[in-house]
C-alpha cells in the first residue's frame, strides 16, 4: 500500500509544495498546519505550557457499602486508583505540540508502529437532574449558573452527600459516578446522566474507547496555536508516555502494583520534569533504542479481550452473526497466527527504524519531526538523549538497558510459542523472568535518570 502511495504521488506531483522553513514541505497531508502550534514554535513564537485539567486530587472511594460495590461493578470503578494525582505539565505539552489532528499521531523524528449521546437543552438537563439525581427543581439552577446542562463538581459533591444523608442509595451512586467521570475523562455534562440511569448496564459501555475519543478531541484543540488548554483522561496520556518513553521523566514503581491491574497504576511520576523547553529538546534528540515500541505484549494473557471489549448494540436491522467470544479472545490472544502472510506483508523488519524503502524521504516531505530550528540545538539531533555513566566495575547505563530489553523481547517471543503451555511451570517461570527484567529495566531507566540529573544540578551549581 505505501509503495502503491509512494509511485501515485511520483506520478502526480503536489500543487503544493511551497511548504514551510522545517517542514512540511508537502502540506497535502498536514492541511492545517499554518494553525499548529509547532509552526508557530519554529518561528520563535512560544506560547509557554498548557494548563492540564486534572482532578486526581479530588477522587475518594465511597464509604457506603453499596455504593462502593455499585462502582466496583461499574466499568468506570478503576479508575478512582488508576488516575494519577500529579501530571506533568511539561511533558504533556511537549508531546501535545508534536500532535497532528489529519493522522491521529505523534509526530516525532523516529518513526515506528505504535457512544453517541443527544445535546441537552438547560430545560432537559434540569428534568434529568431531578429525575436521576434526585434534587429539587430549585437545585436545577445549578445549569443558570453553568450557563448550559453543565455541573460544577462541587455541586455533585453536595448532591452525593445530600442523597447519602436521605438513603437515597441509587441517586447517590448516579451523582458518584458523575463526578468520577468528570474528574476523569469528561467534563461534566448532564447528558452523561443518561449512561448512568441503569448502573446494572454502566459496566457495558465502551468507556476506554469513549475516554480515547474524547481525549484525541482535545489533543486535536490543544494542538492549535491559540489553545492554552487540554483536558480529558490526561492519565492515560502520561501513562502511555511513561510506558514507551522510561528515560523522560523521574519515575517510580507503584508498591501495591500487581500483575494483571490496569498498566497505569505501575509507573508513576516521582516528580515534575520542570520546564517544556528540555522536553522539546530530548524529543528533538530521540533515538530509536530510547523508545519501548511494544510495552504491552506480554499482557495480553491478563487482559483479555473480554474485559476491554464492548460495543455499542446492534442495530434490530443489523443482520450479522455474533461471534463467540472465545473465539475473539482466542485471535486477541494469538494475534499474530491472524496476520497477513510473509508474501503479502513484504520483508519483516529486523530492527525498530527500518521501513519500507522511500518512506522516511516521504515523512520528512509531509511532516514537521523537529520542534527546534537547527541553529538553536544544543546537541546534535542523533546524539543520546542522556549522558552515560560508568560505574565502577560494571558496563554503560544504556548497555545494562539494552540487554534488560533484550531478555524481555526473548521471554515475549518464547510465551508465544507453542514451548510454553499457559498454566504450566515453563509459562510461568518464564512470566517470572519476563517480569524481572522489565523491572530491572524500569529501574535502571530511573537510576541513570537521576544521576544524570543529580549531575546536571551540581554542575548547574559549580557554574553559578
Amino acid at each position: 500500500m505505501l509503495s502503491d502511495m509512494l509511485s501515485r504521488r511520483s506520478r502526480y506531483p503536489s500543487t503544493e509544495e511551497a511548504g514551510y522553513e522545517g517542514g512540511p514541505r508537502d502540506t497535502t497531508l498536514l492541511r492545517s498546519y499554518e494553525s499548529h502550534v509547532a509552526q508557530r514554535l519554529w518561528t520563535g513564537e512560544d506560547r509557554g505550557t498548557l494548563k492540564v485539567v486534572t482532578h486526581g486530587r479530588k477522587l475518594k472511594r465511597p464509604e457506603d457499602d453499596y455504593i462502593r460495590d455499585k462502582i466496583d461493578d461499574s466499568g468506570p470503578g478503576p479508575l478512582i486508583e488508576g488516575t494519577h494525582s500529579m501530571v506533568d505539565r511539561s511533558v504533556v505539552s511537549a508531546f501535545t505540540e508534536r500532535w497532528h489532528r489529519e493522522t491521529s499521531g505523534f509526530h516525532l523524528p523516529v518513526t515506528g508502529r505504535l457512544f453517541s449521546l443527544p445535546a441537552l437543552s438547560r430545560e432537559d438537563a434540569k428534568q434529568l437532574l431531578v429525575s436521576a439525581l434526585k434534587v429539587s427543581h430549585a437545585e436545577t439552577i445549578e445549569t443558570k449558573i453553568t450557563r448550559g446542562a453543565y455541573v460544577r463538581l462541587s455541586w455533585l459533591r453536595d448532591v452525593y452527600k445530600s442523597n447519602i444523608e436521605s438513603q437515597n442509595l441509587n441517586a447517590a451512586a448516579r451523582a458518584y459516578l458523575l463526578h468520577l467521570v468528570g474528574c476523569t475523562i469528561f467534563v461534566v455534562r448532564v447528558t452523561y446522566l443518561e449512561l448512568f440511569r441503569d448502573l446494572r448496564t454502566v459496566g457495558k459501555i465502551a468507556w476506554g474507547a469513549a475516554a480515547l475519543a474524547y481525549l484525541y478531541e482535545q489533543l486535536k484543540d490543544a494542538s492549535c496555536h491559540n489553545t492554552r488548554q487540554l483536558a480529558g483522561y490526561t492519565t492515560l496520556l502520561q501513562a502511555w508516555i511513561l510506558d514507551h518513553f522510561p528515560h523522560i521523566m523521574h519515575i517510580e514503581m507503584s508498591p501495591d502494583y500487581v500483575e494483571g491491574m490496569p498498566l497505569c497504576r505501575r509507573l508513576r511520576p516521582h516528580h515534575p520534569v520542570g520546564d517544556v523547553v528540555s522536553v522539546r529538546q530530548y524529543l528533538d534528540r530521540i533515538r530509536h533504542e530510547d523508545i519501548i515500541w511494544t510495552p504491552y505484549v506480554s499482557y495480553r494473557p491478563y487482559r483479555t479481550f473480554h474485559d476491554i471489549y464492548w460495543a455499542s448494540p446492534p442495530s434490530p436491522h443489523d443482520q450479522l452473526p455474533v461471534p463467540l467470544m472465545t473465539d475473539i479472545n482466542d485471535h486477541y490472544l494469538h494475534y499474530e497466527d491472524h496476520l497477513l502472510d510473509a508474501g503479502r506483508r513484504g520483508p519483516v523488519a529486523t530492527h525498530a527504524g527500518e521501513c519500507n524503502h522511500g518512506y522516511l524521504d516521504w515523512f520528512r516531505t509531509v511532516s514537521h519531526p523537529y520542534i527546534i530550528p537547527h541553529q538553536e540545538r544544543v546537541h546534535d539531533p542523533l546524539s543520546p538523549t542522556l549522558p552515560v555513566y560508568r560505574e565502577e566495575g560494571t558496563s554503560t547505563g544504556t548497555q545494562n538497558s539494552t540487554a534488560h530489553e533484550g531478555i524481555s523481547q526473548r521471554m515475549q517471543a518464547l510465551l508465544r510459542t507453542n514451548m510454553c503451555t499457559l498454566g504450566s511451570d515453563g509459562e510461568r517461570l518464564t512470566q517470572e523472568a519476563l517480569s524481572m527484567a522489565q523491572t530491572g529495566m524500569q529501574n535502571l531507566c530511573t537510576r541513570i535518570s537521576r544521576t544524570y540529573q543529580r549531575k546536571r544540578r551540581g554542575g548547574d551549581r559549580s557554574t553559578s
